[in-house]
């Protein structure tokens, strides 16, 4: 019986080979989709769960308050680390990770190699993180002595050609470190990321009292019948004990008073695997995901799925004539309905598990370009296999089982008789359902559309809004602090042809920045702002102009005055000319905290020193000869189209004067679009999804056209007999899909509308949502329908009516 059914199977749909072709199609490309959709959101959510213990693993972060805003960081102060692991039940380890920031040059022997993933680590780090060592002392003793470094297996191969450099040795920041272990490479599923981990007791300055200077990323192991609200819960009441102290001490303040004026801390404990999708804080150790994006994607893949499930029966639908005929016959010669249930749903099995397989197939050949679009690394590899397999398996069968219902239980009760006169008729329900159907599809495809133009208006108005600065045509090299000639350097670069300016730097927009509160001569308020430093040219290079005052100029002894934005003047001091205002802060000269004044000598306009996804706050400029000011780094402005003979000078001069480190530079504009990275990839992935669901939904679309023809064949006839043109009667076809896209689009603009806006909240500059990108991907989706819908109706428009009346 079985091999009579599937005989069967195959011989229709061998001889409807269109229809067939139409079906795989867009089952293949909707297996395709929600596969790769599937392995994206399977590596998004496997962050950090290879970590041993990882579910009793996490990291300590802060909300800060401010009287103006509220700001919350990944990093912490670092004397906090070993009071929880002291003083709070049920915290078993704590240990911290200080990044030691891009550009870090690392000399081995006479070779110098500049790395970007280092950092320092307390001995207990491997008690909490259990990487595998795979040579050299002991995860215990790996990082327990000072001048000791553990470096990645990648790390070892790429600096000393050898995966067993135990014992050899490296210098960094002046100081020789041995390396006492060689670990594995931190899995890219994390959201940690080191190549060298360098023993935190190397670093003296690592020791000293710190409960208010956010400088460590703080993990903890705790113990799983204590929960972390219960040890969140006892961090207050040490903030008060520890941080009260030291505030009093630097700014002469009590503690009371601090927190009345709008200051305050809340710590909060982090569970390291939702990091990666659900933490965005400042000075994360990389860029994070977001969970948003995971959820569009499973949205869409399920959306993808019952698209094609809908294309299916859209295309039994139209064939439901032919089909009604031959089940008729199969009925008079004594079949039961279960007979043909079974036979229907056969046939979409086959064809489902068919398309199944081909979408595999294309999910091998699409990988690499999925891969460059994400900027990940996925594999199928057995893993995957045994992942997806059930679910693969799953899917199968309920396309198959939805996409052949309509012909298996709806034809196959309809009466023998009345089949055979060819008296079939389509009832009410079945015109609601397939017109609900294709609401739905066209719904989709509006949100779609208008979510892809809104993400990439949203990247391009970001990309091209003024930032207060300009970014076109600067070049910066990284970790020019570390060179001994840095004021030759400077000179030698001001003379090459096309250059304008030439300026250095503690840090630049994009690049973060140092927290630092101030006072007023004869005490008061506290007032915290963000800081860098710049030296007498640095204005100049990015094009800031003051608008109070003026900026730092080498005319003057400026290292003890101070360049306020409109925000900090505002908060500071009201309505007061800030020109030649004091204000106070501690600074550290030559290893004492000292109090120093500064004074204020000018005001620029508020710019976007951070991401667009904050709002400017308080930013308060030192001079680079104050000792606040490293000379991270150069920022060269140049003159347009000069770009090519700039580097090329660039690079002679420091081959010239360096001191053999690699050269390394970025362009500003370029390194400010990498803020974005992760709304432009996921725009990317979701405008390629969407193209291949509209596709999807358009095969769907031809075949109700195709059913909706053959319903009218003889309307058309009649009406062509009685004059009407060719025009008339594609519009006659065409108007109810237009007014299936209009349905559409009123049910889909409020929830496109609503989704996109909750999206762009987490922006603080962001465009307005207009009705114009609603009209437009309305407007798109109703182009798309009709040019589908045009052949079929244009190919029953031109029908000869004989043929279409000879029967009547």
């Amino acid at each position: 019986m079985f091999k009579n059914y599937l005989k069967i199977a195959i011989r229709n749909l061998l001889k409807n080979k269109v229809y067939t072709a139409i079906n795989v199609l867009g089952l293949t490309l909707g297996f395709m989709c929600c596969i790769l959709i599937m392995l994206h959101v399977k590596d998004e959510l496997s962050y950090d769960k290879f970590i041993p213990n990882h579910e009793n693993l996490y990291r300590v972060a802060l909300e800060r308050v401010y009287p103006d805003h509220v700001s919350s960081y990944a990093i912490i102060p670092d004397s906090y680390s070993e009071v929880f692991a002291d003083e709070i039940n049920g915290v078993e380890e704590s240990t911290r990770i200080f990044t030691l920031g891009n550009g870090v040059v690392i000399g081995i022997g006479d070779e110098k190699f500049e790395e970007n993933f280092g950092a320092a680590a307390d001995s207990n780090f491997f008690r909490v993180f259990d990487f595998e060592i795979l040579h050299g002392a002991a995860q215990h003793a790996a990082l327990m002595n000072p001048n000791t470094v553990v470096i990645t297996q990648t790390a070892a191969e790429r600096l000393f050609n050898t995966d067993i450099p135990v014992g050899k040795s490296l210098k960094v920041f002046g100081l020789d470190f041995e390396v006492s272990a060689v670990m594995s490479d931190v899995p890219e599923n994390s959201h940690l990321k080191f190549d060298f981990l360098f023993s935190a007791v190397s670093f003296p300055d690592l020791i000293h009292e710190n409960f208010t200077g956010f400088s460590a990323f703080t993990y903890l192991k705790i113990n799983p019948e204590v929960g972390y609200e219960k040890i969140e819960a006892q961090i207050p009441a040490l903030v008060s004990k520890y941080a009260a102290g030291q505030i009093e001490r630097d700014l002469g303040v009590s503690f009371a008073d601090y927190t009345a004026a709008g200051n305050g801390c809340r710590y909060f404990l982090q569970p390291v695997t939702s990091i990666h999708l659900h933490s965005n804080l400042e000075s994360e150790m990389r860029p994070n995901g977001n969970s948003l994006y995971v959820y569009i994607f499973i949205s869409i893949a399920i959306i993808i799925l019952v698209l094609a499930c809908i294309n299916f029966i859209n295309l039994a639908t139209a064939r439901s004539s032919d089909r009604a005929r031959e089940v008729g016959v199969r009925k008079a010669m004594g079949s039961g309905r279960s007979q043909i249930i079974s036979q229907f749903l056969l046939e979409a099995l086959i064809l489902t598990f068919g398309s199944l397989l081909l979408g595999v197939l294309l999910v091998n050949l699409a990988l690499p370009f999925f891969n460059d679009l994400t900027e990940k690394a996925l594999i199928i590899d057995l893993n995957s296999v045994l992942f997806a397999l059930p679910i693969l398996i799953g899917f199968g069968i309920l396309v198959g089982l939805l996409a052949g219902y309509y012909p298996a239980f709806y034809i196959s009760k309809l009466n023998t008789i009345s089949i055979l006169k060819g008296k079939l008729e389509v009832t009410g329900g079945g015109n609601w359902l397939r017109n609900v159907l294709v609401v739905f599809q066209f719904a989709i495809a509006i949100m779609l559309i208008a979510g892809t133009l809104i993400i990439n208006r949203q990247i391009n108005f970001i990309q091209s809004t003024s930032l207060g600065f300009q970014k076109e045509n600067v070049l910066v090299l990284e970790g020019f602090g570390n060179q001994e000639k840095r004021e030759v350097i400077q000179n030698e670069l001001e003379k090459l042809p096309g250059v304008l300016s030439v300026a250095t730097s503690s840090s630049l927009p994009g690049k973060g920045s140092v927290g630092v509160q101030f006072t007023k001569p004869g005490g008061g308020d506290v007032f915290t702002a963000k800081s860098f430093a710049g030296d007498d040219h640095f204005f100049q290079t990015i094009g800031i102009q003051p608008v109070e005052g003026r900026v730092f100029d080498e005319n003057f002894n400026d290292s003890l005055s101070l360049i306020l934005n409109r925000k900090a003047v505002k908060i500071f001091f009201q309505n007061q000319n800030p020109i030649g205002q004091k204000l106070r802060t501690k600074t550290n000269i030559n290893g004492e905290t000292r109090e120093v004044e500064f004074t204020v000598i000018g005001v620029v306009d508020n710019f976007n020193f951070e991401s667009l996804h904050t709002k400017v706050t308080p930013l308060v400029i030192f001079n680079m000869d104050n000792t606040r000011g490293f000379e991270n780094f150069l920022s060269i402005k140049f003159a347009s189209g000069q770009q090519v003979e700039v580097v090329k000078g660039l690079e002679a001069k420091w081959i010239e004067l360096s001191d053999g480190s690699p050269l390394s530079y970025v362009f500003l504009d370029e390194d400010l679009a990498q803020l974005y990275r992760s709304e432009q990839v996921s725009g990317q992935v979701l405008g390629m999804f969407s193209i291949l669901a509209i596709v999807i939904a358009c095969i769907g679309l031809f075949g109700l056209a195709a059913y909706t023809a053959f319903l009218r064949t003889k309307e058309i006839g009649v009406r062509k007999v009685l004059g009407a043109s060719v025009g008339s009667i594609v519009l006659l076809l065409s108007v109810d899909f237009a007014k299936l896209v209009a349905l559409a689009f009123l049910i889909s603009a409020p929830i496109a509308w609503f989704a996109m806006a909750s999206w762009l909240d987490s922006f603080a500059f962001k465009i307005d949502l207009g009705i114009s990108v609603f009209l437009i991907a309305g407007l798109v989706t109703l182009a798309i329908a009709l040019l589908t819908v045009s052949y079929q109706a244009i190919s029953a428009a031109i029908v000869n009516p004989v043929k279409s009346l000879k029967s009547e």
